[in-house]
């Protein structure tokens, strides 16, 4: 009988320890993997949380933050600039925090193993590799911070994002009905907020519940790829012998219909037919289709998803050789994104692949005015664009770069 109680007693403590980590939605997890790495990983280690919760410092932050939260929510306001601001890192506290753990860096072993190991090696923050332990812990945690503000910003205040008839909030910030959606959203967070937490939670809690509710999930959306659309093709793939082809992948762009009725559009139909000609011929043994949700506003349909369902019902293409990558938004990240599932399931990163689009927009790829689009917007070149074979189908070749994460644009980070 005692066995049985004590029994029921730790399955009654793990039920709940389990329902209160796990009481967000479970797309609350992929979005911060996505996005924020770092605090995902931090999240996700119970023994570093616990270092950082302990910390004195970094408790002292996370009170204060929780008190302003608290002092907000007693106001009779729903004015967004007020309701947000309590959760945006200022230049100050982010500066604070860095030098704090840096401190931790140098003092716990834990922790050093942790950065070194866990964070230097994920690829998420591969741009930074090559710097010093200070400089490196300063630069990830700013790209997070920055990351949370731009979404605190966006989709909390309304400020406009960089492509704004795209990735905008998606209701109107200035109706009484946002606004007090968003304090109630925030009332709820705070009731849920725990005494001790790392000093991030809250921040971080909020900016994907933003996310969430604005319906922007488009990160986390068909995940995980290898496990569903794309599991017949990553089991596939060791079957396949990349060197009897010239090329490792055909990569098919889509291009986006500008209106909520068609699946696809008149020119992603011609890059559908075009990569088709290419894998015929012998070109390659994989077709990459590659596409998200991204025009028109909030798009209901997801192009890589059309795409392949245009590529096995009218063209007959087996399954097994086809690879969606359904998030990218614009011509960068198709290639980025692509570069990524490369990586993921093996698939050679050193034979070039090709890339193939209508006439005019092949031209784009392969002129210098896409490589700088690629170093402004992302911060680096995803790939090595060689040579344009035809009109159609231009040469690249895959960089390891590409695994940088991007939270400024937390959509198709």
């Amino acid at each position: 009988m005692k066995k049985h109680l004590l029994f029921l007693v730790i399955f009654i403590a793990y039920i709940t320890s389990y329902a209160q980590e796990y009481s967000s939605p479970e797309v609350y997890n992929t979005l911060s993997q996505k996005n924020f790495y770092l605090l995902n990983a931090i999240q996700n280690d119970n023994v570093i949380k616990e270092i950082l919760i302990k910390d004195d410092i970094l408790s002292e932050i996370f009170k204060d933050q929780k008190d302003a939260i608290s002092k907000v929510l007693k106001e009779d306001s729903k004015n967004l600039d007020s309701l947000i601001s309590p959760y945006i890192f200022s230049t100050k506290s982010a500066k604070k925090i860095t030098e704090n753990l840096y401190r931790i860096f140098q003092d716990s072993k834990k922790f050093r193993n942790f950065i070194n190991a866990d964070i230097r090696n994920s690829g998420a923050y591969i741009l930074y590799n090559d710097l010093e332990d200070q400089e490196f812990i300063q630069k990830i945690w700013n790209l997070n911070a920055e990351g949370i503000n731009h979404i605190l910003n966006t989709y909390g205040k309304g400020k406009l994002p960089q492509y704004a008839s795209i990735d905008s909030v998606s209701y109107d910030v200035t109706s009484d009905y946002y606004k007090g959606a968003v304090k109630m959203w925030s009332k709820h967070i705070y009731s849920e907020t725990k005494e001790k937490q790392t000093w991030f939670s809250p921040s971080l809690n909020l900016a994907l519940s933003l996310l969430y509710l604005n319906h922007r999930d488009e990160a986390a959306r068909y995940e995980p790829l290898e496990k569903l659309e794309n599991k017949k093709t990553v089991e596939n793939i060791k079957n396949i012998d990349f060197e009897a082809f010239p090329y490792a992948s055909i990569l098919i762009l889509g291009n986006g219909p500008e209106n909520y009725r068609d699946r696809l559009s008149a020119l992603g139909k011609l890059n559908i037919k075009l990569g088709v000609k290419e894998y015929l011929d012998g070109k390659a043994p994989i077709i990459v289709v590659s596409g998200g949700h991204a025009h028109p506003f909030r798009a209901e349909y997801c192009e890589a998803i059309e795409m392949k369902k245009e590529l096995i019902t009218e063209y007959h293409i087996p399954e097994d050789h086809i690879i969606i990558e359904p998030h990218a938004r614009h011509t960068t990240t198709n290639l980025r994104n692509t570069a990524r599932l490369y990586i993921q399931y093996n698939i050679p990163m050193s034979k070039a692949h090709l890339v193939v689009t209508n006439n005019g927009h092949s031209q784009y790829v392969s002129s210098n005015n896409f490589l700088d689009r690629c170093v402004k917007e992302l911060g680096y070149l995803p790939a090595k664009i060689k040579s344009r074979i035809n009109n159609t189908a231009v040469e690249f070749v895959p960089l390891k770069t590409s695994l940088q994460q991007n939270p400024l644009e937390p959509l198709d980070p």
